[in-house]
């Protein structure tokens, strides 16, 4: 066996030193000058920073684009213009024909009585009304200058919009999209009056996935039918009143980017997501698999806001027994949204919970990250220990029982 033994050591010397050593990700993104938070700077090894300082090397990177051109918001009936979907109420006086409630079709038009198609996509409620008026002389149901119509809007159908810039998920959404279970309101659909809560500015940033925190939201830019304008939603985030547009469909929204971490905007609000999803792995030897971590379904579901330490401790990657399994190690795989680039953070568990700034290098658990713990060097060792020992084992078994 003492021979056996001499012939390993070779073997088991690196194989423990490298155990015992941790190998630093090759991760540029983690260093003084670069990575999109403050707060995943690299760890010196001694306390250095408060959390405040840390805050202000990040604003300090902060750009703000030149300001857009500032306009005045029109009147809410010139602002909406009418899209496939939309619910309207047509009065006339008296109460004659055609009166009643029509739907835009998937064509952009309603179907009026004896006058066909009037195609009113794209227009405002004024504009739909004068030209329905106009049909309606045309095809001889009023003398002209007799007519007396009203155009109501009563329900917003499905809004289509394009969100880009700094927010999780830019692209194509529908705002304002009735579900298929949902029932309609027929004592709203009865009143005049619109009826497009969801189909607001706020609204449409939150389908795609919510500002990210480097967002600059005093400065987001609204086109519609070659028009822009810039609105100002830091409102939504500090309580203060706010403008929240109604959109149309076929709109453009762009919110630019301060190159910058804002921790305000790291938190649920009515522009950022309310949670986030993580990808987590917690093979540590303890637990034996994720499912015996409880590394399941709804374990992988954060708030948003949530900082590196707090999911460690979701994970069951703080704590155990203290000299041989406690000192452990963790990695934080996020995308840098500024360039597209996946960073990797490395911590060590033990210096989060017990340095007195922690706070400097916790950073903030994104939508998409993964997080993934590594055992102890003790923890290690014991392993490799232990597959030496089944390596003998079987060895000297297979002897045992040679012919």
């Amino acid at each position: 066996m003492s021979r056996r033994i001499a012939l390993l050591a070779p073997l088991l010397a690196p194989l423990l030193a490298g155990c015992l050593a941790w190998q630093t990700p090759d991760n540029p993104t983690d260093l003084e000058q670069a990575g999109y938070m403050a707060e995943r700077r690299a760890m010196p090894a001694e306390p250095r920073e408060t959390r405040a300082e840390a805050t202000a090397w990040n604003l300090a990177r902060c750009t703000l684009p030149p300001p857009g051109p500032a306009a005045a918001l029109p009147d809410a009936r010139e602002a909406v213009r009418l899209s496939p979907g939309d619910l309207l109420r047509l009065s006339v006086l008296g109460g004659e024909r055609p009166a009643g409630n029509y739907e835009v079709g998937s064509d952009g038009a309603i179907a009026l009585e004896g006058l066909g198609t009037v195609r009113v996509a794209g227009l405002t409620q004024r504009e739909a009304e004068s030209l329905v008026m106009r049909r309606l002389v045309e095809g001889g149901w009023f003398r002209p200058g007799h007519a007396r119509i009203a155009l109501s809007l009563l329900e917003r159908g499905p809004v289509r919009i394009v969100v880009g810039g700094a927010v999780f998920q830019p692209g194509r959404v529908v705002v304002n999209q009735r579900g298929p279970q949902e029932v309609p309101d027929l004592a709203r659909q009865g009143a005049i009056g619109s009826h497009a809560l969801s189909s607001t500015l706020s609204s449409a940033i939150v389908f795609a996935g919510g500002v990210r925190p480097d967002a600059d939201i005093s400065r987001v830019e609204v086109i519609s039918r070659g028009q822009r304008r810039t609105v100002d939603l830091t409102g939504m985030v500090s309580g203060e009143p706010v403008d929240d547009i109604l959109l149309s469909d076929g709109d453009r929204v762009s919110v630019p980017s301060r190159r910058c971490f804002q921790a305000e905007l790291a938190r649920p609000t009515p522009l950022t997501p309310p949670g986030v999803r993580t990808y987590i792995s917690n093979l540590s030897t303890p637990a034996m698999h994720n499912a015996g971590s409880a590394n399941g379904r709804d374990s992988a579901n954060f708030p948003y806001g949530i900082r590196l330490l707090q999911a460690l401790a979701s994970m069951n990657c703080v704590g155990g027994a203290q000299t041989t399994n406690a000192d452990r190690w963790a990695v934080l795989i996020s995308t840098n949204p500024l360039d597209g680039q996946t960073e990797v953070i490395e911590r060590r568990i033990e210096w989060l919970v017990r340095r007195r700034d922690r706070d400097a290098y916790n950073p903030v658990i994104m939508p998409n990250d993964a997080i993934a713990c590594y055992d102890s060097a003790v923890t290690n060792a014991r392993e490799v220990l232990r597959t030496l020992s089944d390596v003998v084992l079987a060895g000297t078994l297979a002897r045992a029982v040679a012919p």
